[in-house]
């Protein structure tokens, strides 16, 4: 993931956060939501396009969001494990290749070809970043609270 070299400062990025126990619930219910929307890609989408040999670990994954066991750092691991396999399925599927142009100004130009079937799995994906994203903000959210009151208690 690039990232832009001219990041804000930190000041700006916490400018006006203001957390709350109402904040981080706020975050865990987006969080749940989600959860329904990647189990239901995860039954419908991903585990009938992974292999076989493979389907074990999403189906791991639909059945701890079923139960409601995502908060947690291990979680979060597994998401991000996930996608890293399934984006690397769909690079298998990407393949780029020249297309040869005698009128074109460097002779021709380089073209995408994305196998058929893939798009669906490409969805899933970006559902599968928005709960990790999700969850590692509740996690963060949640740890900044007791943080903040065990310093206040001190």
């Amino acid at each position: 993931m690039s990232r832009s070299l001219t990041l804000p400062r930190f000041a700006a990025l916490v400018d006006g956060i203001e957390m709350t126990p109402d904040l981080i619930t706020g975050l865990v219910t987006a969080a749940l939501m989600q959860g329904d929307v990647v189990k239901t890609a995860l039954y419908e989408t991903v585990i009938p396009d992974v292999a076989p040999s493979k389907r074990a670990f999403p189906n791991a994954i639909a059945r701890s969001i079923s139960r409601g066991e995502i908060f947690d750092d291990s979680f979060a691991r597994d998401l991000e494990t996930l996608i890293t396999m399934l984006d690397g399925q769909i690079k298998d599927c990407t393949h780029v290749y020249w297309n040869g142009d005698e009128n074109h100004v460097r002779g021709g130009y380089e073209c995408t070809f994305t196998e058929p079937g893939t798009a669906p799995l490409k969805a899933a994906v970006s559902e599968l970043d928005l709960l990790h994203d999700t969850v590692l903000a509740c996690l963060s959210a949640s740890r900044a609270l007791r943080e903040t009151t065990a310093l206040i208690e001190q």
